[in-house]
């Protein structure tokens, strides 16, 4: 399951090319707990790093996540926009689990797809998305967190760097409208979101892959069995959003056993009973 991570981006870049984003202000939408960081080229209390060719890098994080570094915040403005990007966090981590399938359909889609195809894609995309818009521009929740004289430092932050951003580009001809480039930025920030909330959703995937390491080595599965079981685990994952009850795990051990000879049902019984294959009690 661990490459489900490195097809999120293009999926959402994919369906950010076949729709528009809010025409909202030059800020971005973004953003959860990856831990900004500012570029060491960066000029002393600015977001802004150039290259070689006068071209501004891109940041580890969205702006409005990123201009935080830049801000002298007391502990209990850090803790409510701690409680503040957990949030976020949460509600795009939903997004990723409640969504997994249709994730891993948009870039052939959008690539090789009929039209019709295409737009029905596009609409699953930006309703799977609703809860992240419903919630509000990242942006702007920020700066209601942030006491009035961080404030202003804040939006300067964020408004300097989209604004010399865009400037740049306009005159590189990559953009041509304001508009082109909120577009733009907004499926950026959304993609740097997405990716992160796979990589928190799925950050257990090496637990998957020593289980079945397990049942393989212990159980002596074939390949054929090891694949049908490997395919069960995905199902599983995705029918339960990676929070499966009880029920659902007897459900999956007893489907489990559907593929097992009888000499192998008695071993992986016995597996269970002894508690080896209880990822919180550890695999040796």
């Amino acid at each position: 399951m661990s490459d489900r991570t490195g097809v999120v981006v293009p999926c959402i870049l994919s369906l950010a090319l076949a729709a528009w984003a809010p025409a909202s202000a030059l800020g971005s939408d973004a953003s959860p707990l990856g831990g900004p960081s500012i570029s060491e080229q960066a000029k002393a209390g600015s977001l802004i790093s150039k290259g070689f060719k006068g071209e501004v890098l891109p940041l580890d994080a969205p702006p409005p996540i990123a201009a935080l570094d830049l801000l002298d915040l007391d502990e209990m403005t850090e803790s409510v926009l701690y409680a503040l990007l957990t949030e976020r966090a949460s509600i795009m981590d939903g997004i990723v689990l409640g969504n997994i399938e249709l994730l891993s359909q948009i870039e052939t889609v959008m690539t090789v797809g009929r039209a019709s195809e295409k737009l029905t894609i596009v609409q699953q995309g930006l309703a799977a998305l609703s809860p992240a818009r419903e919630w509000g521009r990242l942006r702007d929740r920020i700066a209601a967190a942030l006491p009035e004289t961080a404030r202003a430092r804040f939006r300067g932050l964020v408004d300097e760097y989209e604004q010399t951003r865009y400037g740049l580009l306009r005159e590189a001809g990559e953009v041509e409208h304001k508009f082109e480039y909120r577009m733009m930025r907004h499926w950026e920030d959304i993609a740097w979101e997405i990716e992160r909330a796979a990589e928190r959703v799925f950050d257990d995937d090496g637990e998957g892959d020593a289980w079945i390491a397990l049942l393989t080595d212990r159980l002596g599965l074939s390949p054929d069995q090891e694949g049908q079981i490997r395919a069960m685990g995905e199902r599983f994952y995705i029918e339960t959003k990676g929070r499966p009850s009880e029920t659902d795990e007897i459900a999956f051990v007893n489907k489990v056993r559907t593929v097992l000879t009888v000499e192998q049902r008695w071993k992986f019984t016995a597996m269970l009973l002894k508690g080896e294959l209880d990822p919180d009690k550890g695999m040796d």
